[in-house]
């Protein structure tokens, strides 16, 4: 991936945004102690880096071309982990940054003042992964803790994925469902991310990861299917964090502002929540601005 995020994803064209008559402008003064300060961002662009689970049903590129019909910035996009955005976030090359919530990369962001506090923007979705044959028949159950129950109660097998949120869900869910027995159906073997997919579809159980990496697996097993839950359990934040500027990291302050308004507003919000992807009945994206303040 380029680490300029100037340059904008692969199959994404540049979209243009702004808001009329903002008050708030970065001010960077030209020296600093007889330093030349940093070259000055183009007033009319926001650079945005974002985590891969946005690009999902399309949703950034139909928030971002509702956020151009509002007027002129220009948005060019990165995506990237963790790690690369927030690489470039304190280089100076970014206005706004897309994260998942409680990351350690956001923590030491506002730490050292690189970032504004971030705002709620959404959630993602995790999705209980299983067979199309559904020996469980746990598909059409609304409740994720009743499909554990009924799971653990037909002793299908269930491939714990290792990484550290699946976990939890799972455990979670297990401690919801009365704690059963895990003997004869939970398989507990570090299998992580594709592995614990490819296991469970072997053996015709069932896994739990997110929808993103689950929707872009490279070589997926044939057969499993995803379903999606309305249960907060099943859902993981992702915040949005305004890039501070300062004389060696001048950035367009206005227009990060202006694209984080957008998409903590109702109109912004409403549209993440209609966003579909085939064969899925639930939401894949969930608002959260409702959980920031009201100033």
């Amino acid at each position: 991936m380029d680490q300029h995020a100037s340059s904008p994803r692969l199959g994404r064209r540049q979209f243009g945004l702004a808001v009329a008559g903002s008050a708030i402008a970065a001010t960077i003064p030209a020296t600093v102690a007889g330093t030349p300060a940093a070259a000055q961002p183009d007033s009319a662009t926001v650079r945005l880096g974002t985590v891969p689970a946005l690009e999902t049903g399309g949703l950034l590129d139909q928030l971002l071309a509702a956020f151009e019909a509002a007027s002129g910035y220009q948005v060019s996009v990165s995506v990237g982990s963790h790690a690369a955005v927030f690489s470039q976030a304190r280089a100076g090359l970014l206005e706004v940054v897309l994260t998942h919530w409680g990351v350690d990369e956001v923590r030491l962001a506002v730490a050292d003042r690189v970032g504004r506090w971030p705002q709620l923007v959404l959630s993602t979705s995790f999705v209980l992964i299983g067979p199309a044959a559904d020996p469980a028949h746990v598909r059409h159950l609304d409740d994720p803790v009743q499909a554990v129950r009924r799971i653990a109660r037909r002793r299908v097998p269930f491939i714990v994925n290792d990484l550290s949120q699946p976990r939890f869900v799972y455990e979670t869910l297990w401690h919801a469902a009365d704690r059963p027995d895990r003997q004869g159906w939970v398989i507990d073997t570090g299998l992580r991310g594709p592995a614990a997919v490819a296991a469970a579809a072997a053996q015709g159980g069932y896994t739990i990861w997110g929808l993103h990496p689950f929707l872009t697996l490279q070589s997926p097993p044939p057969g499993l299917r995803g379903i999606t839950y309305t249960d907060s359990l099943m859902q993981r934040g992702i915040a949005s964090l305004v890039v501070n500027p300062d004389p060696t990291r001048p950035v367009n302050l206005a227009g990060g502002l202006a694209l984080e308004q957008f998409l903590v507003a109702p109109e912004a919000q409403a549209l993440i929540r209609s966003v579909r992807h085939p064969g899925l009945d639930q939401p894949i994206f969930w608002p959260a601005g409702i959980h920031n303040g009201n100033d």
